[in-house]
């Protein structure tokens, strides 16, 4: 039932901006980062065992319609995580979190007058696979796949085509047995298509 009204809320904001008349602004973005565990999936004392953050990756697509500052961002991240058991004390094992998913957002950008910088807001839906990884995770474990929401802020700077970004998103993970947090933490680069 909850993945129905996420896709419900989703389709309500794509034809709301759908609507819109004349011409859209087109970016493609990329972005590097540091994901950083928190909530449940950081405190060992909840069960969790992300016990330390990981690199990430991000690639995507906005679309901004002509003259307004609301839109839609479309994107794909890869996250990777050490567990407790990564690090001397716990037996320097190869066992890693691994998270793809992908994002459907509304994005919502606060020009400046005369400014080439711009901070924005951005927040959705989207859907989250993760997995344990390495040389020494136990054989037969399968990836798990479920749906999640997140929020965040950036700030842009406008170098003619290129605009460089940094961001931070919370991410909720909606898993089956214990929800899962963590934050990216991103810089990279958007280019007007």
């Amino acid at each position: 039932m909850r993945t129905l009204r996420c896709a419900g809320l989703v389709l309500a904001a794509v034809a709301a901006l759908a609507v819109t008349d004349g011409a859209a602004q087109v970016r493609g973005l990329l972005g590097v980062g540091l994901g950083v565990p928190v909530g449940n999936f950081a405190s060992t004392d909840d069960g969790g065992n992300a016990d330390a953050g990981g690199g990430t990756a991000l690639a995507g697509l906005e679309w901004l319609p002509e003259g307004r500052t609301l839109g839609l961002r479309v994107d794909g991240a890869y996250n990777r995580f050490c567990t407790s058991v990564c690090d001397d004390a716990g037996g320097n094992l190869d066992v890693r979190y691994r998270f793809l998913n992908a994002n459907l957002n509304g994005l919502l950008e606060l020009p400046l007058a005369n400014s080439a910088f711009r901070p924005y807001l951005t927040g959705g839906f989207g859907v989250y696979n993760y997995r344990l990884e390495g040389n020494d995770v136990p054989e037969g474990l399968d990836s798990q796949t479920d749906v999640g929401a997140n929020a965040g802020l950036g700030a842009m700077y406008r170098l003619g085509q290129v605009n460089l970004f940094a961001e931070g998103r919370y991410h909720h993970i909606f898993a089956e047995n214990s929800d899962i947090q963590y934050i990216p933490i991103m810089v990279g680069a958007k280019l007007d298509l």
